[in-house]
């Protein structure tokens, strides 16, 4: 059946129109294409390209040099010293238990503490390094070198420990350091980044951490191109740190050495103070503990060792122990008897040895007595009558 012209026409228009709304929907859609094009590669080129330098750059912080500390006159009481480490990648290493096995074959390795170090291994990125042995010798290095190619992901470093010359002697004063734990950063409250860092350093007791924020320092950074998955390609650069501050104390090496030599053997303590400036000139408390074994970690059975003598090394007893007061509490006794009159400072008591009381007698120290003594002759001779 043919068609009539008239159709032919309206046909011919019905097909224009669509035609014409799929070209106006195309145009549009172009459009729609090129502005949001245009948004994301020229207005906001600057801020897609920030994020992609942070998925491409990363941050790693450098820990400071520790500030030391100094007697009055300048020897040193606690300072830093250079120590070889050995850290491990595990992407790098691949069998990991293999590697640890060559690695325990050449330099020692301490059971607990590789323990954890394997433990931290397993929580950590695999790209990133942690210690595995800490403190090693040149020698133990050199070994590590030599036999660099059995033992992939192994990286020997070079990093600084704290070490204190003096030992025993100013353990109870200056104190230790060791590495931060989840109860330090609770005591601390703290935010500085520097407490992230594995096995970081802090002070535990005495000066080392009463003046923790002052010797700790601030860190330094290090920019790192990481690929797609996180391995480290090159170091882009570094800004280094601000070293701790440096901390002059008031009290004498020398004569605290005396006081705790003369101590030697005692569950004792002494205090020596400069009476016309107030200056601690030397804390005496024995027995003492060598510092240094907590630096990096004392072992189970050294410090079961030190809570189990009966002589307490571990507290300090000039600060901390609790004890009657004695005879110093003469001067106390005394000062009050003079506030309320009751004395004076010539008046005189005479000692015979002994008091009686209530129908009690007390003797003096001196069962033979001291004879008449005023206020000065009975402190200094400790008369109990008087």
């Amino acid at each position: 059946m043919r068609r009539s012209p008239r159709d032919s026409a309206e046909s011919q228009r019905t097909i224009t129109r669509r035609a014409m709304f799929l070209g106006a929907s195309q145009l549009a859609f172009v459009g729609v294409l090129g502005a949001r094009m245009q948004y994301l590669q020229v207005d906001q080129a600057d801020q897609f390209r920030l994020l992609a330098d942070e998925n491409r750059i990363n941050i790693r912080l450098l820990p400071p040099a520790r500030g030391l500390i100094y007697d009055r006159n300048g020897k040193p009481l606690a300072i830093n010293k250079q120590v070889y480490r050995i850290t491990i990648v595990r992407e790098d290493a691949g069998d990991v238990d293999q590697v640890v096995n060559r690695l325990r074959a050449l330099v020692p390795l301490d059971p607990d503490e590789l323990e954890k170090a394997l433990e931290e291994l397993k929580k950590r990125s695999p790209f990133v390094p942690v210690t595995i042995a800490d403190r090693l010798s040149w020698q133990d290095i050199a070994k590590v070198g030599v036999n660099a190619p059995a033992l992939p992901g192994i990286t020997p470093e070079v990093g600084l420990t704290r070490h204190y010359p003096l030992a025993e002697d100013f353990a109870h004063i200056v104190g230790y350091v060791g590495a931060v734990n989840e109860a330090d950063l609770q005591r601390l409250d703290d935010r500085d980044p520097l407490l992230q860092i594995p096995r970081f350093q802090i002070g535990k007791v005495g000066v080392e951490a009463k003046m923790e924020r002052k010797l700790r320092g601030k860190a330094g950074i290090k920019r790192i191109e990481v690929n797609a998955v996180g391995r480290v390609m090159r170091e882009l650069g570094r800004e280094e740190g601000e070293p701790g501050a440096n901390l002059q104390l008031t009290v004498d090496a020398d004569l605290q050495n005396y006081v705790q030599a003369r101590l030697e053997g005692e569950s004792a303590a002494a205090v020596v103070i400069d009476t016309a400036t107030g200056d601690l000139l030397a804390i005496g408390s024995t027995p003492a503990f060598d510092p240094n074994k907590f630096v990096g970690g004392i072992s189970q059975a050294d410090y079961s060792a030190l809570l189990n003598d009966k002589y307490r090394p571990l507290p300090n007893k000039a600060v901390q122990g609790v004890y009657p007061p004695a005879s110093t509490f003469k001067i106390i006794s005394a000062l009050a008897a003079l506030e309320a009159g009751v004395v004076t400072p010539e008046e005189t008591v005479k000692c015979k040895g002994f008091i009686e009381v209530g129908g009690r007698r007390f003797h003096c120290w001196k069962r033979a007595g001291h004879g008449n003594v005023n206020l000065h002759n009975s402190l200094k001779k400790s008369c109990d009558v008087y």
